[in-house]
């Protein structure tokens, strides 16, 4: 395969062709000239993104909230899994023993691969490029689209299954508020069981705002201890 068959891949073509054969280079193959530097830069580019995603996909998050979303996108299932989409394990440079031994489908070198590469995006064109090619990426593969799913537990089942269980109902949310402007409204809903509010929840989407409300209801003291209990 050449080189310009992984750049229309990763949808970017370098200036500098070398920055891409490096990142591209275990060091099986070249103890010297490979991707592992390329690799250190490219899971700190990689964070300042999805740090910049998480932070304004998720306003209503705190800190350490924001954190474990963030943690779960360049997690090394999803980083190997878009190099894996981006068929990048075709292209590495690796020693003969290093590939009998299955080196192109391990996960770690796959997902190490994938930073250096973003990293050598970033050293070719800069950080906006480099943010630009990631999330292209990102949306690709579906997990852009589908950000939400990093965000919680799926609390509204476990609410469900208490309140059936507790008191033979089920919950049921109700919008409170839509604020700001259209291309970001923010919803308030209100979940509540037997006409009583068990919880509150704010955030971009009305499904996120009743995932919120749903963890904040069962906090309430009703279901302290039944929580705990297998189902």
């Amino acid at each position: 395969m050449t080189i310009n068959g992984i750049e229309d891949m990763i949808g970017y073509n370098f200036k500098d062709k070398g920055l891409l054969v490096k990142a591209l280079t275990h060091k099986s193959f070249d103890a010297n000239e490979n991707y592992e530097r390329l690799e250190f830069l490219g899971d700190a580019v990689i964070s300042a993104i999805c740090s910049e995603l998480v932070y304004m996909n998720f306003p209503m998050r705190n800190e350490g909230e924001l954190s474990k979303i963030k943690s779960a996108i360049v997690s090394l299932n999803t980083l190997s899994s878009i190099g894996k989409s981006l068929k990048i394990n075709d292209f590495i440079n690796m020693e003969k023993g290093e590939l009998q031994a299955g080196g192109r489908g391990k996960k770690r070198i796959i997902g190490n691969v994938y930073e250096s590469v973003i990293g050598a995006v970033f050293l070719d064109s800069g950080y906006e490029y480099a943010k630009q090619v990631f999330l292209d990426h990102l949306n690709k593969t579906g997990i852009l689209s589908n950000i939400e799913v990093f965000e919680n537990p799926d609390y509204k089942t476990r609410l469900q299954e208490l309140a059936q269980k507790r008191f033979d109902t089920v919950p049921k949310y109700f919008t409170l508020n839509k604020e700001g402007p259209a291309h970001k409204v923010v919803f308030t809903v209100c979940v509540k069981i037997n006409n009583k509010i068990y919880g509150y929840g704010r955030e971009l989407t009305k499904k996120a705002a009743e995932q919120i409300a749903a963890g904040n209801a069962l906090k309430h003291k009703e279901f302290k201890g039944l929580d705990d209990q297998k189902k």
